[in-house]
């Protein structure tokens, strides 16, 4: 008899660690997710202020001369409000490519050409897992598709005129151009990023 009691016993408390477990992995899961949809809010906040901003200052007319190569900008300055309407797409372009400037925004890769000049305008930015921002869909675009940048000055139209992969290594889409060019790019596939998308457009 005090055997089956003390089996009962054990499978008693093998149920209760059982159940311990299963609580404590389920409270993990949910602070995860919580952290997660926190995060998305705060990014989600921070790229609107930028865009608002962006466009306040443009419709108040305020005097801020457009970097150059000659006179570029300081990383982490709103330079840009990129528009890709194919895949709804709006996202603020800021100077610089660190990991600070691309959690909030795409970013202008220093050394290459800025909007408006002749030469390679490079912009770069994370896929991110959230649906739509910054450039999770940028392998919806296709050739023929518009592109839109809102500057200081005024606003530039492009197309899309060729879409490629190429290795994380690739320097080739960094090299300066004697054509106006804007190039876009991306880690791809999404979750893996092996490789990288490169979306070439020229002003129209």
């Amino acid at each position: 008899m005090f055997l089956v009691e003390e089996k009962s016993q054990m499978m008693m408390n093998k149920s209760f660690v059982k159940l311990i477990t299963g609580i404590i992995f389920i409270s993990i899961g949910c602070g995860l997710i919580l952290m997660s949809l926190l995060f998305n809010v705060r990014q989600h906040l921070a790229q609107d202020k930028l865009i608002s901003e962006f466009k306040e200052s443009v419709s108040n007319e305020v005097s801020i001369s457009e970097p150059t190569l000659e006179n570029p900008a300081f990383e982490g300055d709103v330079l840009y409000n990129l528009r890709i309407p194919a895949i709804d797409s709006e996202n603020p372009v800021r100077e610089g490519v660190s990991k600070g400037v691309l959690a909030d925004s795409l970013g202008h890769e220093p050394g290459t050409a800025y909007i408006g000049e002749q030469g390679n305008c490079v912009i770069a930015g994370h896929r991110n897992y959230t649906f739509g921002k910054f450039f999770n869909r940028l392998d919806e675009v296709a050739v023929g598709d518009y592109i839109y940048v809102d500057t200081r000055s005024g606003s530039y139209t492009y197309v899309v005129k060729e879409i490629k992969i190429v290795e994380p290594t690739e320097k080739s889409i960094l090299s300066p151009t004697e054509e106006t060019r804007l190039t876009l790019y991306t880690c791809t596939p999404i979750y893996v990023a092996t490789h990288r998308l490169v979306i070439i457009a020229e002003p129209i």
